[in-house]
C-alpha cells in the first residue's frame, strides 16, 4: 500500500493547524522518491514510498485540506520548489509557509544547533535513521514547538528583538506564514518601519556603533535575514555562541554586518561605542596596565607613535606589515592584538565553510 494514514507521535497540547512535510529526493536524478506529510492538529500521517507520484501528490493535497499553513525544515529553499516542479497545481503550495531552519538561529542564539546536526552546512535535522520522511516531519513539529516556546519568552525579556525580527522577515508573500507566526507569538500585528527602526536602535545601544547601525537600517530591506541573524548573535555576544555555518554560507552579509557594527570605527569622535572600543591607547592600558603609553619613537609622519599606527590599522581591519628597528616594540603590537582577539573569540566568521 503506497499511501497510508496512521497515527504519528503525540504532540501534547501543541496542535498547530498545519501540514508538516518532508521529501526524500534522489541525489543523482533529483526526483522525489519518498515523502510524508504529518498533520499538526491530529497527528495523522500520509506516507508515499512507491507508485505514481502525481496521483499520490494529489492525495496529499486532499490530506492537507483544512490546514492553515505548510511547515517544513528547509521548506522554502528545498521542499517547496521540488513539489512545485513535480506538480505545479498543488493547492497546498498556496498555503503560507513556515520554515523551521530559518527560525532556529533566532529562537536559539545560544545553541543554534538545537535539534540540528552540528556544523552541517544546510542545518540538517538530527535523525534516528536515514530516509524516514515521516520521522523528519514529526521532528520538524517538535522543533517548531520548541521555537515557539523559546520566542514567547522574548515577549518579556527582549521585546525589541522580537519586534525587529517580525518587521525584518515578514515583509512579503513568501514569508506570509512567518508574519502569522510572529503575530501569534507577539500578540501584535507587524510593526511599522518607524517602530522597527526605533526598536533596533534601542536594542543596539551598547552593542555596536549607532552610526553604522543607522546606515545599516537605511539598507535593511536589502538584507533582512542577514540583519535578523546579526541581531540574534549580538543578543548573546560575549558567550560561546557562533553563527552556524549554513547561516554564514547562505547569508554572508551577516558576518559583514557584525564587523561594521562592532569592529569598524565610524570616525565620529562623539560615538561612545567607537571611542570606547577602537582606542588603541585604551586597549594598551587595559591589557598592559604597567605601560602608560606607546613609545614616542619611531613616529609616523603625522607624529603618532608607529606602534599606535600599527595597532589602530589592524583594529580597523586593514592588512598590516610593520617594520621597526630591533628593540622598538614590535612584540607589543602583536601581543596586544592577540589578547584582544582571544578575548573576542566568540566573533562569528564571515567566510564560507568548506
Amino acid at each position: 500500500m503506497n499511501d497510508r494514514a496512521k497515527e504519528a507521535p503525540e504532540s501534547g497540547r501543541f496542535a498547530p493547524h498545519c501540514l508538516s512535510i518532508d521529501l526524500e529526493v534522489g541525489i543523482k536524478d533529483r526526483r522525489i522518491h519518498q515523502f510524508a506529510g504529518v498533520r499538526g492538529d491530529d497527528g495523522r500521517a500520509f506516507i508515499f514510498d512507491s507508485g505514481d507520484l502525481d496521483v499520490q501528490l494529489a492525495k496529499l493535497d486532499d490530506f492537507a485540506e483544512g490546514c492553515a499553513f505548510l511547515l517544513g525544515h528547509n521548506l522554502i529553499a528545498f521542499d517547496a520548489p521540488y513539489l512545485a516542479a513535480a506538480k505545479p497545481d498543488l493547492r497546498l503550495l498556496e498555503l503560507p509557509m513556515v520554515d523551521t531552519l530559518l527560525l532556529n538561529p533566532l529562537a536559539f542564539p545560544r545553541n543554534p544547533y538545537h535539534h540540528l546536526v552540528k556544523h552541517y552546512q544546510d542545518g540538517q535535522l538530527k535523525r534516528g535513521r536515514l530516509n524516514d520522511p515521516q520521522l523528519d516531519a514529526c521532528l520538524t513539529l517538535e522543533v517548531f514547538r520548541d521555537q515557539q516556546n523559546a520566542l514567547r519568552v522574548l515577549r518579556q525579556s527582549a521585546p525589541d528583538l522580537l519586534l525587529a525580527w517580525h518587521w525584518l522577515i515578514a515583509a512579503d508573500g513568501v514569508t506570509a506564514g512567518l508574519n502569522a507566526f510572529f503575530m501569534t507569538v507577539r500578540r501584535r500585528s507587524r510593526p511599522t518601519e518607524a517602530e522597527a527602526q526605533t526598536a533596533i536602535e534601542r536594542f543596539l545601544g551598547g552593542r555596536g556603533c549607532l552610526n553604522h547601525a543607522r546606515a545599516i537600517l537605511a539598507e535593511a530591506k536589502q538584507h533582512p535575514w542577514a540583519l535578523a541573524y546579526t541581531l540574534a548573535w549580538l543578543s548573546v555576544a560575549g558567550g560561546n555562541s557562533v553563527m552556524p555555518p549554513w547561516v554564514r554560507h547562505q547569508f554572508p552579509e551577516a558576518g559583514i554586518l557584525v564587523r561594521r557594527l562592532r569592529d569598524t570605527a565610524c570616525g565620529d569622535s562623539d560615538c561612545a561605542w567607537c571611542r570606547d572600543r577602537h582606542s588603541a591607547l585604551k586597549e594598551l592600558k587595559h591589557w598592559f596596565p604597567d605601560i602608560p603609553s606607546f613609545r614616542a619613537e619611531p613616529a609616523h609622519s603625522d607624529g603618532r607613535p608607529l606602534q599606535q599606527c600599527i595597532v589602530e590599522a589592524a583594529m580597523g581591519g586593514e592588512h598590516v606589515l610593520g617594520i621597526l628597528p630591533t628593540g622598538t616594540g614590535k612584540s607589543l603590537c602583536y601581543q596586544l592584538l592577540a589578547r584582544k582577539a582571544l578575548a573576542r573569540r566568540q566573533k562569528p566568521l564571515a567566510r564560507r565553510p568548506r
